[in-house]
Order: C-alpha cells, then sequence, then structure tokens
C-alpha cells in the first residue's frame, strides 16, 4: 500500500490555551523533565479514485482541513488495558485529552502546551487518534477508558441522507495496531509518533444486470441523415524542428595538368539545411438522424423497488484494536423491526431502471432502458458507508427485487445526433545552403581511359565551407485533406413508441429473493452485484481494497485468449456431474488453467459461498496450507496473479471442516483483472460439460 506523507513536523509549541478536560496528574508533571516532546505525523493508507457524489471521503488536503484527534495516556511501567480505568493504574495521568492537530503555516500544529515522554526506562505512553477532527470532536466517548466514536450509518437511501454520511479514520502504527506501551527511543526520528489513518466503515455499492431475454430491434428506415459543417478553428502552430543536414557531393569537373599531362578531377559539395513545423487547424462536425425506424419487439424489465437486509444501524469505533488493520467496533446494534434500505422511484434509484407508466415509457422511450445484459449502478453514483459486519455473526445480506416486464410490440421512432472531429495538417519549410569544394585530385589512366571517381570518399575536401545563405521564405503550401480524428457515439434525442401494445405483465410484480453470506470489513470496497437471471436472483459481493472505486461486469470483446480452459486434477477430485458439481469430498481439489495474451493484465479466483456454511472452504497451497491475509489471521478471501502465457496456474481448494455435517458448496468464479484493477468474470475459461461455472461440493460426513 502506498503511503502518502503529508509533511512536516509540528512545532510542539504552546500555541492556544490547552483543550483538556482537566490537570495533570502529579505522576505525569514528575517525569516532564526530559525536553522531548511527544510529537506527532499523519499519514494516510487508503487513497480512492474520487466518485460522482460529494460525499466527504477525507484525503491528503482534506485532513488538513479537518485536523485529527489525540489521546494520550500515561499508564508507568504497566501496559495500557482496555479493561482498566486510568486511575486503576499505579502511576497514570492523562497526557492529551482530545487534543486537536491542525495544519497551518505549512505545518502541524496542535492546541495545547508540549508534552514530553517519561525519561525512566520502562516506563510507556498510549497514543490513539481519529480523524476527522472537526467532525468527532464532540462525539468522542471517553469513559476513563479506552476512547471510542460512535457512528449511525445512513437511515435512508435518500440523497440527502448519503450525502449527510461522514467519513471515519483511526490511527494506528505501520503495523495496523495501535501505539501502544510506547516509549520515545521506539521512534526515529526519537519520540515523534506516525499516526497512519485508515478507514473504519466499508464502502458499498450496487449494480444490477440481466441475463434475461430483451428486447430486439430491426431498422426499417434510415430517415434522413443531414451534416452540420463546422468552422475551421484557429491555426495551431507545432514546434519548429530542425533537420539533420543533407550534402550532395558533384564531380566530374576537369582539368589538365600542363607539366605532367595528367588528366585530374575536383568536387563541388553543397549542404543543404532544412527547419519546418506543422500547422494544424481542426472543425467539429455534427450528423443528425431524423426520423430513422425500427420495429421493437420483446422484453424491457423495470424496478419498482429494492430492499435490502442485513446491514448495522449503529455501533462505536475503539481506537484501540487488537487486530491489525482491522477496526474494533463495539455496540452494534441493527436496524429495529423490520427497517430495511429500500431503493425505489422516491430516491436515488437511477432514473433508467425504475418502474413507470405504460403511457410515460411510450412518450419517453430512451429514458427508461431497464435492466440490461451490462452492468447498471443502482444509486444513480452514491455509495453507503456501512459498518463492519461479519457473515458468520450475523448472517447473510438479504435483498428482494420487485420488478416489471415490459411486452413491447410497435414501431420506434428515433432521432439521434453525433459529433465527428476532424483536422487538416500541412507542413512549412525553408531551406539555406553553403558550399565547398575537394582539393585536386590525380587521376590515374587505365586502358587509355580516364576514371572519374564517384564516390565522396574519393575526394579529400581541404576547403571550408563558405557562409550560409539567407534562409529562403517559409513555403506556403496547401492543407491536406479533412481527417476524422475521433467520431463520437450516437446519442440518442428521442425514441418515441407508436402503433405499440405496451402492457406490464403481472400485479403484483414478480417478487425475487436472493441473499449474499458476506462480511463488510472496514476499509474495505464493496460492490453488490446483483444479477436476474429469470426465476432467481444471484448475488455476488466482491471486495476490493479501498481505492479501487468502481467494479463491473463485462463481457465485451478483448478477452484473453484462453489457452487451456479451466480443468481439475482427477486423482483430486472424486466425480464432476453434468450440473457442473465438482465433488471433492475430504481432499484438497486441485483445478488448473493457462491464459494467453489480451485485454486483461491478471487473474482472480474468489469462492463464493452457495450452499451449506459461509466461509466452508478456503485456498491453500501446494502443500494443503491455508494462505492466510497479512495478519496471519484470516484466510484470504481470493486469490490473484498476473497473466503469463508461458505459465499454468494452479488453484488449491480444501474443506474448513473435514468432518462436516452438512453438505458445503461455494462456486469457483475467475474473474480478469485489467491495468486499473477493474475486473470482469472470466465466464469462457468454464466449460464443464456446458456449464460455464463450477460449483465445489463436499458432502456431508
Amino acid at each position: 500500500m502506498k503511503t502518502n506523507r503529508l509533511v512536516c513536523l509540528f512545532a510542539a509549541a504552546a500555541m492556544l490555551p490547552s483543550c483538556w478536560n482537566g490537570e495533570l496528574s502529579e505522576p505525569v508533571r514528575s517525569y516532564a523533565e526530559s525536553e522531548v516532546p511527544v510529537l506527532a505525523l499523519p499519514y494516510l493508507d487508503e487513497g480512492w479514485t474520487p466518485v460522482t457524489k460529494a460525499v466527504p471521503e477525507i484525503d491528503e488536503s482534506g485532513l488538513q482541513a479537518a485536523g485529527f484527534g489525540v489521546y494520550a495516556f500515561y499508564t508507568g511501567t504497566e501496559e495500557f488495558s482496555n479493561e482498566k480505568d486510568l486511575s486503576d493504574y499505579a502511576s497514570h495521568g492523562l497526557v492529551m485529552n482530545n487534543r486537536e492537530f491542525y495544519y497551518a503555516d505549512s505545518r502541524w500544529n496542535n492546541r495545547g502546551d508540549a508534552e514530553f515522554w517519561p525519561t525512566k526506562a520502562g516506563e510507556n505512553l498510549s497514543l490513539f487518534a481519529y480523524a476527522p477532527y472537526d467532525v468527532w470532536k464532540d462525539a468522542v466517548v471517553y469513559d476513563g477508558k479506552v476512547p471510542s466514536v460512535p457512528y449511525v450509518a445512513a437511515e435512508a437511501l435518500t440523497a440527502d441522507a448519503l450525502d449527510a454520511q461522514e467519513d471515519l479514520l483511526w490511527g494506528t502504527n505501520t503495523s495496523g495496531l495501535p501505539h501502544r506501551n510506547v516509549e520515545k527511543d521506539d521512534y526515529d526520528p526519537e519520540g515523534t509518533v506516525d499516526f497512519h489513518f485508515r478507514h473504519a466503515l466499508a464502502k458499498v455499492r450496487f449494480a444490477i444486470q440481466g441475463s434475461l431475454p430483451g428486447e430486439t430491434r430491426t431498422q426499417t428506415g434510415t430517415g434522413s441523415r443531414s451534416v452540420a459543417t463546422g468552422s475551421a478553428g484557429a491555426v495551431q502552430r507545432g514546434e519548429t524542428t530542425s533537420r539533420t543536414n543533407t550534402r550532395l557531393t558533384t564531380g566530374g569537373s576537369q582539368y589538365v595538368n600542363i607539366e605532367t599531362g595528367v588528366r585530374a578531377y575536383y568536387a563541388v559539395q553543397t549542404e543543404t539545411q532544412t527547419e519546418s513545423y506543422v500547422e494544424t487547424r481542426s472543425r467539429t462536425n455534427t450528423e443528425n438522424v431524423t426520423g430513422a425506424t425500427f420495429s421493437v419487439s420483446g422484453q424491457r424489465y423495470l424496478i419498482e423497488r429494492i430492499t435490502m437486509k442485513g446491514f448495522h444501524r449503529q455501533g462505536s469505533l475503539l481506537l484501540n484494536n487488537a487486530t491489525p488493520y482491522y477496526p474494533a467496533w463495539t455496540g452494534i446494534q441493527p436496524f429495529s423491526g423490520e427497517t430495511q434500505y429500500v431503493l425505489d422511484g422516491s430516491n436515488v434509484l437511477t432514473q433508467s431502471l425504475r418502474y413507470v407508466d405504460a403511457a410515460m415509457v411510450q412518450a419517453n422511450y430512451s429514458t427508461y432502458t431497464g435492466i440490461r445484459d451490462t452492468p447498471t449502478d443502482l444509486m444513480s453514483g452514491y455509495f453507503l458507508y456501512a459498518i463492519p459486519r461479519d457473515a458468520e455473526a450475523n448472517g447473510p445480506v438479504a435483498l428482494t427485487i420487485d420488478y416489471h416486464r415490459l411486452n413491447a410490440q410497435g414501431t420506434l421512432t428515433v432521432n439521434r445526433n453525433r459529433t465527428v472531429e476532424q483536422e487538416q495538417t500541412r507542413t512549412v519549410t525553408r531551406t539555406r545552403t553553403r558550399t565547398r569544394r575537394s582539393e585536386y585530385v590525380t587521376v590515374n589512366r587505365v586502358n587509355n581511359d580516364y576514371l572519374v571517381p564517384t564516390e565522396e570518399a574519393a575526394y579529400a575536401f581541404t576547403e571550408d565551407f563558405g557562409e550560409w545563405s539567407s534562409w529562403s521564405a517559409w513555403s506556403n503550401p496547401g492543407y491536406g485533406d479533412w481527417a476524422d480524428v475521433s467520431v463520437g457515439e450516437w446519442q440518442v434525442t428521442s425514441e418515441t413508441l407508436s402503433g405499440s401494445t405496451v402492457n406490464y405483465d403481472g400485479d403484483p410484480a414478480p417478487h425475487l429473493s436472493g441473499t449474499a453470506v458476506t462480511s463488510l470489513q472496514g476499509s474495505r470496497s464493496y460492490t453488490v452485484n446483483v444479477v436476474v437471471a429469470g426465476d432467481r436472483l444471484e448475488i455476488d459481493v466482491v471486495p476490493q481494497p479501498w481505492e479501487v472505486s468502481d467494479f463491473s461486469f463485462d463481457y465485451g470483446a478483448d478477452m484473453n485468449e484462453v489457452i487451456q480452459s479451466l480443468t481439475y486434477d482427477s486423482s483430486y477430485i472424486d466425480y464432476a456431474d453434468p450440473a457442473g458439481n465438482v465433488y471433492i469430498n475430504n481432499r484438497m481439489g486441485k483445478f488448473f488453467f493457462k491464459l494467453g495474451s489480451g485485454k486483461y493484465s491478471s487473474w482472480q479466483a474468489t469462492l463464493v459461498t452457495s450452499g451449506g456454511s459461509p466461509g466452508a472452504f478456503g485456498f491453500t497451497d501446494e502443500d494443503g496450507n491455508w494462505l492466510y491475509e497479512a495478519d496471519g489471521v484470516t484466510r484470504v478471501s481470493s486469490i490473484r496473479s498476473a497473466i503469463d502465457p508461458d505459465r499454468m496456474n494452479y488453484i488449491y481448494v480444501k474443506a474448513v471442516d473435514n468432518s462436516s455435517s452438512v453438505t458445503n458448496s461455494a462456486k469457483l468464479r475467475i474473474y480478469y483483472i485489467d491495468a486499473t484493477g477493474d475486473a470482469v468474470v472470466a465466464l469462457n475459461l468454464v466449460n464443464l460439460q456446458g456449464v460455464t461455472e463450477w460449483n465445489i461440493v463436499q458432502n456431508a460426513n
């Protein structure tokens, strides 16, 4: 993870009156003589691509504007504990009580007197931090133990509620843990504490697509096409360039030496120097098509509402996390009763997906595209800050979708336009020359013929070149033909359906439900991909590092060549059935495939729970050893590797509990990952008896 240093040390001087709630206890004052100040520097360990909506996410400039808060505790030689009040320690003191650190004059400062490290060996301070200060300073709860920050999730998926969300970060050391029980010598520069701020919440987005029979169109009339030609813009002159000089040697001039009677030759060499630049002018043309007609038949699928359950309503972030890199939350509370998130036409549900009446669809056909076979963002660019949740403890995230199928038969009249950027170029030149003459060269007589030197090397030039002639005038050639630089996509200005039958099937609307057994971790970004597949709802929750802002399915072209499709080692597998189930029973499964070059730079394998207990399977190495995250505790949820056409890729999967009393299954899902971190489902890797996604199964023991 790239770490962004936010600038320099702050001066630990008395800037403004202290923010403490009380005086320091005597034990602290007794050691405040080392003259090594307690300094702090903030770092941001998570970055991200800006999103489309103005939800405040804290970046470097945001942290500088908002500041951060610090608590520091002195506990003598005793170790700090979440369970003990500060007064329970034999020696104790509140060194910093929600101290504000702010950025001014190109440096970090704090609002309080300078505090100092203990002088005695083995005496500790423990420091905890959060950000942004100006948002959470009045919310922090300190009851004599470790401070905590209460958080209430958005109450609804409305623009106002989502815009009102606030980012929440907590500070750790480079190992992902708080600065507990530390001394001044633990840091370089001495006494300077680096707080690495991490996001305590999960960021969740939602996308939908369908694998349903859709609408078909057949063009019946081209309509009227016109082109509005734009005016040529101002001439853009490129940089003047000096080309390599060119030299031309001409020989053949001769004279006769009167004394010897030998005929001799000399040569003249001309050097030409050329300068040039390119002139460019451009224009924008607009192509319009009016009244093109299509016959339309088939279906569109429009959403009436989506309900979501399983998210937490509130909880408190403890600033003293015990697991590296994982925020510690306490007091988690679900939404009361049946309260749940709802997406419908009254909030941020993307307009093109919304349920409307038939008359509105006919009049504004281009607005309501419905569920497509390509992913569509469900929430108009918004996302949800979610309190972390554990799938094993909290169960699945449940989604229910009510949708309408629109049957359309009729004639569609379309108006559309696109822009074409064009340019013309010409190259303008000027030249100058200079000459020199060769030394006399004697030519030997051969067979009564005199040989004339034809190569420059045959002449020895001893005279210097003369002065350059004056530059010629810049040439003024004509421009070349207009050439297309870019052709824009057709933009539909209206689609009107006429002579049609438009009906919504089903009253009430068809009702599909699906669940995803997923954990939501802090400092992670998730995309909940909802796939409407006929009579069922498939949900895939894809975790990414926080800085990956988006994830989508893309079944488009330019897939990497599949040199060898995904297959399995039969010595590791009991059997496979036509439904795509691969039974590994109590042994480890071994799968392998090979990819060639193409659009994508790496691949990822993920196990998606499809039956039985969540987390029933995990990835291992070839020896059957579990693969773990950096904390050494959490098993990896996916594996990823670069694509190398010369390498076979191996995947090893094992059941977590070999004595399970229930049958467990999980989909082995393969993704392509491109250079930006975006992923697509690589269904063309998998083809087992016509099934495009394998289900790994462990029978009940």
